[in-house]
C-alpha cells in the first residue's frame, strides 16, 4: 500500500460516524427514489454540479471517473469524497453517500496515480493461488477506504469461456467456472476485511459473447443446465457472501426471450429465489447501448430496471460508440430522471412497496458499511 494513503484512513472513517440517524418512515418519495440512483458528475471537488445531486436531488451514490474527477492524487480523491459527504449534512435525512469506483486490476483502473498498481484478476489467478486474490482485494480495499471510497464495482466473476469475448478478457479469472469461484471468493473476503462493499459483476455471466454491451444487445444461447455449469456457478456459490451483484446488458432467452438481464424480472427473481441471493442488485450504466436499444431512454429503463428487480440504478458514464458517441447525463437530466420515477410511482407504473424494498435494501447496505446509526 502507498505510505501516503495510511493517514487517510482514520479521518475518514471518523467524518463518517458524524451522520446523524435516519430512518426511511422518514422519508418522502422524492427521497426514497434518490437514494436509488448512482451518479457521476463533472468537478474535481464537490461544485454546483454536485451540490444539486446531493441536495436537490438527493442522490444516494456518486460514481468516479477518470474523465470528469481527476483522480489524479490520493489527497485530491479524499478531498472530492469528504467535499462530496459534507452536502449530505444539510439534508433534512442526511444520510451519507456509496461512493464507488471501478477498480479491478489490470486495465480497468480508476485509481493510478498515488496508487498502488495491481494486476488483473487474468494475470492474478495465472501465477498464484486464490489466497493472492484476498491479498490483493484487502490491499486495494485499505487503499480505497483511505480516500473515502466505500463501495468497489468488483470482483469481476465472469467465466471467459470465449475466446473471442472483446469486452471480458483478462478482467476475468479465468475460462474455468471453478477457478473463477476459487478466486472471486477470496476476493470477495479480502474486500469484506477492508470492510469494502464488493460487487459481483455481470449477472447472469458476460463471458461467453462475442459483442460489448457497451456497444450493442449481446445474445447468449445456452440452456439453464449449461448455464448452471459455467455462468451461473461462481454467483451461485458466492451469493450468500456477496452484499452487491450487478446485472449485465445481455439477453439470455434460457430466462427470458423479451428483456435483457437488468430489465428481466424473470431473470433477477431467478437471482432472489433460486441463488437465493438477498443483496442490493445494482444494474451496469443505464446509458449503455445494450440497454438503450429496446429502451431509447434512460428514463425508462431506470423505471424498466426498478421494476424487474434492480435496487440501485447506475446513471454514471459515456456511450462509447455509434452516433451519440461521447454522450453523458448532466445534473439537469438526472432531475429529469429523478421526476420520471417520481411520476412512475404516482401514475402507478411502480409500486411504492418496490420502492421501499429497493430502498431499505440500501439502508441496509449503508448500516453496515458507512458506520451510521438509526437505520430501521
Amino acid at each position: 500500500m502507498s505510505f501516503q494513503l495510511l493517514p487517510m484512513i482514520l479521518s475518514i472513517c471518523l467524518s463518517i460516524s458524524c451522520f446523524a440517524s435516519y430512518s426511511l418512515k422518514e422519508m418522502t418519495l422524492e427521497e426514497k427514489l434518490g437514494q436509488l440512483l448512482m451518479v457521476h458528475f463533472n468537478g474535481e471537488k464537490a461544485n454546483d454540479e454536485a451540490e444539486i445531486l446531493i441536495q436537490e436531488t438527493k442522490v444516494g451514490g456518486i460514481i468516479y471517473y477518470n474523465w470528469c474527477n481527476g483522480l489524479y492524487s490520493p489527497e485530491q480523491v479524499q478531498l472530492l469524497s469528504s467535499g462530496l459527504q459534507e452536502l449530505t449534512k444539510s439534508n433534512q435525512n442526511p444520510i451519507p453517500l456509496l461512493i464507488a469506483v471501478d477498480q479491478e486490476g489490470g486495465p480497468v483502473s480508476r485509481l493510478n496515480n498515488g496508487f498502488t498498481k495491481f494486476p488483473s484478476n487474468k494475470v492474478i489467478a495465472e501465477n498464484s493461488d486464490p489466497y493472492h486474490a484476498r491479498e490483493v482485494a484487502l490491499t486495494m480495499g485499505l487503499e480505497m477506504k483511505a480516500v473515502g471510497i466505500n463501495m468497489n464495482l468488483a470482483p469481476v466473476v465472469d467465466v471467459n469461456s470465449n475466446p473471442l469475448n472483446p469486452v471480458i478478457g483478462m478482467r476475468s479469472f479465468s475460462s474455468n467456472a471453478e477457478t473463477v469461484l476459487a478466486f472471486g471468493s477470496e476476493a470477495l473476503n479480502g474486500y469484506k476485511q477492508a470492510h469494502i462493499i464488493a460487487t459481483l459483476k455481470h449477472f447472469p455471466g458476460h463471458g461467453d459473447t462475442s459483442i460489448d454491451s457497451h456497444e450493442d444487445l449481446p445474445i447468449i444461447h445456452k440452456s439453464k443446465e449449461e448455464l448452471n455449469k459455467v455462468e451461473l456457478l461462481p454467483f451461485a456459490g458466492l451469493a450468500k457472501d456477496a452484499d452487491a451483484v450487478m446485472t449485465a446488458h445481455i439477453l439470455v432467452p434460457a430466462f427470458d426471450t423479451e428483456n435483457c438481464s437488468t430489465l428481466s424480472e424473470k431473470t433477477l427473481t431467478y437471482l432472489r429465489e433460486t441463488i437465493g441471493f438477498q443483496g442490493v442488485i445494482v444494474s451496469d450504466s443505464l446509458v449503455m447501448r445494450g440497454i438503450l436499444k429496446k429502451c431509447h431512454t434512460v428514463d425508462e429503463a431506470a423505471i424498466q430496471a426498478l421494476n424487474a428487480g434492480c435496487d440501485l440504478l447506475i446513471l454514471g458514464g459515456k456511450l462509447l460508440s455509434g452516433e451519440y458517441k461521447g454522450f453523458e447525463l448532466t445534473a439537469l437530466d438526472v432531475q429529469r430522471i429523478h421526476r420520471s420515477l417520481i411520476k412512475a410511482v404516482k401514475m402507478g407504473r411502480i409500486s411504492e412497496e418496490r420502492v421501499d424494498q429497493a430502498v431499505q435494501r440500501i439502508l441496509d447496505l449503508k448500516s453496515r458499511y458507512l458506520d451510521t446509526e438509526g437505520l430501521e
